[in-house]
């Protein structure tokens, strides 16, 4: 394989260990292609035996997350097992099955089984992150985390990523807006809204009516929009998986999506796809953030501790049907 891609042992091995320092990306591009050239597979065990590493990366998720409804789950899982890959390191995906998480943790540190853990759904002052930075395992987080600890987050900017939707609405000729949210308290459910509220003063548009609560609350409450006699224009959401509800009670109430009513939603994941028409949303980038946590989670593992300021990674437009 060296001889193909016109390199030394030592520098193959450099790639395939993830030794970042030691090659550029040109020579990570030939050593990549001159693997898949001859299907060659490095031997794991081998690996570990001399780094001393597992070569496998932990993905802790609640419960939740594994619901079908979630869409997004699987998107972003599908990016992030690429993007360690593309490392030689493997995704292990677990949750737990109470409401602490820590036990699981502690049991996962003891053993020795991953080399760094990523954490989602940051609860900010995340008692898993206090865990695994009292224990010195590498870690980073898929949200933002308080700070009194540290800053090892990569996360986008919900409310920035709210506005620049309401732009593009205000800017197709939509003027009255209702909003349709999933109870809760998260900080990223927050963003969305003041994002919403923004993007209406921005544009100097009425606050319109905002709903939050769960699944049959929802319908409830998006039929009593639809059926009023000046219904809103266009009916923004905090996510994908709510706005595949509102779209199916607009249908069922007689209305088309994208032409009679506008929907949105916020994620750009699977679940917008599968509808019809296809959700308008704010997508949240999940390659470009799957690669910022694997490439965080190698520096943390070859060096330490790396005192790097949390990142937000930009979200994007995704132009479906429906708005």
């Amino acid at each position: 394989m060296a001889k193909l891609a016109g390199v030394s042992r030592q520098t193959v091995s450099n790639v395939l260990n993830g030794r970042k320092d030691y090659f550029s990306t040109q020579t990570q591009a030939r050593v990549t292609a001159a693997m898949e050239a001859l299907s060659y597979q490095p031997n794991r065990a081998a690996q570990t035996l001399r780094s001393r590493r597992s070569m496998q990366i932990g993905y802790h998720m609640s419960g939740e997350e594994l619901e079908t409804v979630k869409g997004f789950t699987l998107s972003f899982l599908q990016a992030l097992i690429k993007a360690a890959a593309r490392r030689g390191y493997q995704i292990l995906a677990f949750t737990h099955t109470d409401d602490d998480p820590l036990p699981v943790l502690t049991e996962l540190i003891a053993r020795g089984n991953v080399d760094a853990l990523i954490v989602s759904e940051s609860q900010v002052d995340d008692p898993r992150v206090r865990l695994l930075a009292n224990n010195q395992l590498p870690f980073v987080s898929f949200g933002r985390l308080a700070p009194g600890l540290p800053q090892q987050w990569v996360d986008v900017d919900n409310a920035k990523g709210m506005v620049a939707l309401m732009d593009h609405l205000v800017g197709k000729g939509y003027r009255r807006f209702a909003y349709i949210g999933a109870e809760g308290d998260e900080y990223w459910k927050r963003e969305r809204l003041d994002g919403f509220r923004a993007g209406l003063d921005r544009h100097g548009l009425p606050a319109g009516d905002i709903f939050q609560g769960t699944g049959n609350a929802i319908r409830e409450q998006v039929r009593a929009l639809v059926g009023r006699r000046s219904r809103p224009d266009a009916i923004v959401t905090d996510s994908d998986s709510v706005a595949a509800v509102v779209v199916n009670v607009c249908h069922a109430c007689g209305l088309r999506v994208g032409r009679d009513i506008a929907v949105t939603g916020f994620d750009g994941g699977a679940m917008g796809l599968i509808t019809e028409p296809t959700i308008t949303s704010v997508r949240i980038p999940v390659e470009k953030i799957a690669s910022e946590l694997i490439e965080r989670c190698q520096a943390e593992i070859d060096g330490g501790p790396t005192g790097r300021p949390g990142t937000l990674v930009p979200t994007e437009i995704f132009h479906g049907g429906s708005a």
